[in-house]
């Protein structure tokens, strides 16, 4: 059966279309060939199987199958909300779509004056969760927990009030909802190889080789993707002065080391290259893709990424 991701979906009205992995051509959806009529809460960017047959206006789907990973299994059994991957948009700016280049058909099943929203690139850290319909009940809780009640403004939205996730909450999101190979540095130099399965605001439950971890946010001081492993760490050199230090994690309610956020955010907007000093002695060249309250993401100067939590760093200079 072919595969594809949702791309536009109606939730009032039942219908939508779906993006194929194999074909440019969209395929037009219906509520009722969904298989799991269990599964409510159908989002854009969901992975799908379905057979296709030939409609009076185009290819139309049928017995339509949501392909859940075995993380949003076991989230959809706890009544937990599910991140669709591939979902760009805000929380509270309608169904969001699906980030592809594809041109859409949608025109040729439009029923009235609405329409579904064009397509445009989104960068990685846009991706972003989907509120749910409702408040959840006490019992649903959901892998970002404690972010309702306490989220960090994003970049371009300093306005607290926004309710919008930063750009760090939105990237470990998305690694969750990828179920992403990564490596988390800590301190005393461990290495950590994990994927991450819930988050808070200041704890991150992971899963490292099989055996659930829970440890606070003040523990990390970097991480990056599996794939990144080697480059990443080919890449870190070494401050001894600060090292000699010993310098540990700050507590939980300690004050973040100041970092001039607006020089940062300046010399993420010219490419101004940016060095980064951790509380070990680690020293990371690159420059800035994204900034957020809690960390910088850096592209360090072979290519590879690394998100450096602030309140690891012990200085910063701009070049």
């Amino acid at each position: 059966m072919p595969t594809g991701r949702i791309k536009y979906y109606n939730f009032d009205k039942g219908f939508g279309f779906i993006a194929q992995d194999s074909s440019d051509a969209d395929v037009f959806l219906h509520s009722s060939a969904i298989k799991q009529p269990e599964y409510e809460e159908l989002r854009v960017g969901q992975r799908v199987k379905y057979s296709i047959i030939e409609g009076e206006k185009g290819l139309v789907a049928q017995n339509v199958e949501v392909l859940l990973t075995p993380t949003e299994r076991r989230w959809l059994r706890q009544g937990k909300a599910i991140i669709p991957r591939g979902y760009a948009g805000f929380p509270g700016q309608g169904q969001g779509q699906f980030v592809s280049n594809e041109p859409t058909t949608a025109s040729n099943y439009e029923t009235d004056a609405s329409k579904p929203p064009r397509n445009r690139r989104t960068p990685e850290a846009s991706v972003a969760p989907l509120e749910p319909a409702a408040p959840p009940s006490r019992n649903q809780r959901s892998s970002t927990k404690d972010l309702n009640d306490s989220v960090a403004p994003t970049q371009e939205t300093p306005d607290a009030s926004s309710k919008q996730l930063s750009f760090g909450d939105l990237y470990i999101l998305k690694q969750i909802n990828f179920e992403t190979s990564m490596f988390f540095a800590l301190y005393n130099h461990v290495q950590l190889p994990a994927t991450v399965l819930e988050m808070t605001l200041s704890s991150l439950t992971l899963n490292s080789n099989g055996k659930e971890q829970h440890i606070t946010k003040t523990d990390v001081k970097y991480c990056y993707k599996d794939v990144d492993a080697e480059r990443v760490q080919a890449s870190v050199d070494s401050d001894a002065a600060v090292k000699a230090q010993k310098l540990t994690q700050l507590t939980a309610d300690a004050q973040v080391p100041e970092i001039d956020t607006k020089a940062v955010r300046l010399a993420r907007k010219n490419g101004t290259s940016i060095a980064v000093t951790l509380r070990e002695g680690e020293i990371f060249r690159g420059i800035i893709d994204w900034v957020s309250p809690y960390e910088i993401k850096l592209i360090l100067e072979n290519g590879s990424k690394v998100v450096i939590f602030r309140h690891a760093v012990y200085n910063l200079t701009i070049d």
